[in-house]
């Protein structure tokens, strides 16, 4: 490990935030490029030029004045970065309130990067100046408070930007809303004990029917599907995350018959567990 994702890991165990300058142009400076997953928050503001990334395996572009998030759990990884400069702010998870990540949960349906309004894109420069600032000299529990503050601070500010870009995106009702991201926050915690949408509107209390007429009106897929597409997604974040043989995933995932779950696999993605693991480790 080298001396940058050493200070990284120290600073996120030991006080919970790390922030860091983005610029292409100085090699020590430029985002992490091979893939990898964190269970912290990241958050990145692009100042100037313009970026590409993969998040969750889907490709994302950055330019001047856009903001990004990568919520704990998510397998991403930096592409290239032309003339980029910005910042990358890292906490854990303790700096959102719950609030937030309600607003980050309902913003993850449907993006992962936002461009941010001039007034608040000033802001969040000036605070992340103010927080390098602190970082460089760390002494004694009041430095961090005020880091800590500052970096709530910045957080606060993307959330309002989230919340705003939410209000205008979403035609759903705010129970509608509640309902996904309940039935979200419950497929993380029991995928691999039943993949069967009954399961899940049991536990929502609502019916099966309700269920899969309000996640396909919010996401575009019934029930049975979104609970396929997250089983593939966990599947794809193990196979690049960790050495875990395909029978191993495929057992972790709830699904004992392996064969199917490489069935599963390769008619949702194209490609068979094995050779998607090889081109993402490449």
């Amino acid at each position: 490990m080298n001396k940058l994702l050493q200070n990284k890991a120290l600073l996120l165990s030991n006080f919970g935030v790390y922030l860091r300058r983005i610029n292409s142009s100085q090699s020590n400076h430029v985002p992490i490029t091979y893939a990898h997953q964190d269970d912290y928050y990241i958050f990145g503001l692009v100042e100037n030029g313009e970026g590409c990334g993969i998040i969750d395996f889907k490709e994302q572009h950055f330019s001047s004045g856009d903001a990004f998030l990568i919520q704990p759990g998510q397998v991403h990884r930096f592409i290239n970065s032309e003339n980029a400069e910005g910042w990358l702010l890292m906490t854990d998870s303790s700096f959102v309130d719950s609030a937030e990540k309600c607003i980050f949960d309902d913003f993850s349906l449907f993006a992962s990067s936002l461009h941010i309004d001039e007034q608040r894109r000033n802001e969040l420069k000036q605070i992340a100046t103010l927080l390098a600032g602190r970082m460089d000299c760390i002494m004694n529990k009041q430095t961090k408070a005020t880091a800590r503050r500052l970096a709530e601070t910045f957080i606060g500010i993307v959330a309002e930007a989230v919340q705003g870009i939410n209000l205008q995106q979403t035609k759903h009702s705010h129970r509608q809303m509640e309902i996904v991201l309940s039935f979200r926050r419950l497929l993380a915690e029991h995928l691999a004990t039943s993949r069967q949408p009954s399961y899940y509107a049991s536990l929502l209390n609502i019916s099966t029917v309700y269920l899969n007429e309000v996640v396909k009106g919010v996401t575009g897929m019934n029930a049975t599907l979104y609970i396929k597409n997250e089983v593939v997604l966990q599947a794809k974040r193990l196979l690049v995350h960790t050495d875990l043989a395909v029978k191993e995933i495929s057992g972790r995932l709830g699904i004992d018959d392996y064969a199917y779950f490489s069935r599963l696999f390769t008619q949702t993605t194209g490609i068979s567990p094995t050779l998607f693991r090889e081109r993402n480790l490449e």
